[in-house]
């Protein structure tokens, strides 16, 4: 199986080495469905719309994180952290990219069930963001439903662990979303109450107020939603980290994904009720440019949230 001409991107690392994509080649009785993936991105230092050199943003949360699936899942890595991030770096530079970067680590049992070796491959690629000071990919209208389909139950899969089969439960509700006319969905747990988007996390803007849904709620632990909540209060505004009702996402001000993909995605409006009064929201807005900065590293009291390549 290759991943030749994969986004473009010339290299990759796989299994303690930089080679060509176009080598990368697996069997296709691969167990590749029984995998974990860590989704990471280095963005252009000083301004996130432009090109030069890179940093990559949370690194260590990401890492951890890809660890915490491993065990979850019964993998083992058979790399230390540093030595990934080296392979990861060199995978970098090899492409030659100079432009933000999604990084993709991908580990999978060379058995047919864990607990034996593991497979590690790590694509590169460019990607273009929905950042930076009048970015028009920002302002894009965004229509949102609640989907039929919930959200895993933590009893069923371990939905904090990001694992390749967790993300079906998110394809059938983006198919959903589109074959009712909408961009994307937003899911329910098995409780009822408010989960998170298909591929990121939600917060929701009331009352000057920014909330989002517990772990408890069938979310994955986000590296992207920690930082907000870290930073977020910087700007004046409190963070609740509690249950949320349908109802109260109808009713909220603003609401907006926040992920390593989603970045800081407004939300229009949920099942064709629209959101607030102004589009983009003014906080969104301002969360939005304040984690541009930050990524870019601008921002001092977040530098070391940063790695550079």
């Amino acid at each position: 199986m290759s991943a030749a001409g994969f986004h473009g991107s010339k290299y990759c690392w796989m299994n303690g080495s930089v080679i060509p994509t176009d080598e990368a080649l697996v069997s296709p009785m691969e167990n590749i469905h029984l995998g974990i993936f860590e989704g990471i991105k280095a963005y252009v230092q000083g301004d996130v719309m432009g090109k030069g050199e890179l940093s990559i943003f949370a690194w260590k949360q990401h890492v951890d994180r890809l660890w915490r699936s491993a065990e979850v899942n019964g993998l083992t890595i058979p790399y230390s952290k540093t030595e990934l991030l080296e392979g990861v770096k060199a995978c970098i530079i090899r492409n030659d990219y100079d432009e933000n970067t999604y990084i993709q680590p991908r580990i999978w049992p060379k058995e047919r069930w864990t607990g034996g070796e593991s497979h590690v491959v790590v694509p590169v690629w460019p990607f273009e963001t929905l950042l930076g000071r009048n970015n028009p990919k920002f302002a894009e209208e965004r229509r949102f439903m609640v989907s039929s389909w919930r959200r895993i139950s933590s009893d069923a899969l371990p939905p904090q662990a990001k694992s390749w089969a967790n993300y079906l439960n998110s394809m059938h509700a983006i198919r959903e979303a589109n074959r009712c006319g909408y961009d994307n969905a937003v899911f329910l747990d098995s409780r009822g109450f408010v989960s998170e988007g298909t591929l990121a996390c939600l917060m929701m803007v009331r009352d000057g107020k920014v909330i989002t849904p517990p772990v408890t709620a069938s979310i994955l632990e986000s590296v992207t939603r920690g930082c907000f909540i870290e930073f977020i209060p910087d700007l004046g505004y409190p963070v609740e980290v509690r249950d949320v009702t349908r109802v109260e996402l109808y009713a909220s001000d603003e609401a907006f994904l926040c992920g390593t993909g989603g970045e800081c995605t407004p939300i229009t409006s949920i099942d064709d009720i629209k959101l607030g009064e102004k589009y983009p929201g003014i906080i969104t807005t301002e969360i939005a440019e304040y984690y541009s900065e930050i990524l870019a590293g601008n921002v001092e009291k977040y530098i070391n949230w940063l790695t550079p390549v």
